[in-house]
């Protein structure tokens, strides 16, 4: 009853190793092949960059009363 076990334990790891080892194989295949038609696409463009959330110069208004209820609450 062990061995048929360890036989099938054994097939089993050895099955999926081939198929791990196959697998890197396509795909190093297909990362070259993509390489060569990575022309054909557009290039990515950068996103413009976003202002800071902390503080902008027209929230003094919003914070004043942010800082104003804080101190109400007993929070500051």
């Amino acid at each position: 009853m062990f061995k048929s076990a360890a036989i099938i334990m054994l097939f089993g790891m050895g099955f999926v190793f081939v198929f791990l080892i196959i697998q890197v194989i396509i795909t190093n295949l297909f990362a070259k092949l993509a390489g060569k038609f990575a022309y054909l696409l557009p290039e990515p463009t950068k996103a413009a960059p976003k202002k800071p959330a902390a503080v902008a110069a027209d929230d003094t208004a919003a914070i004043a009363v942010i800082a104003a209820a804080l101190k109400q609450t007993g929070r500051i």
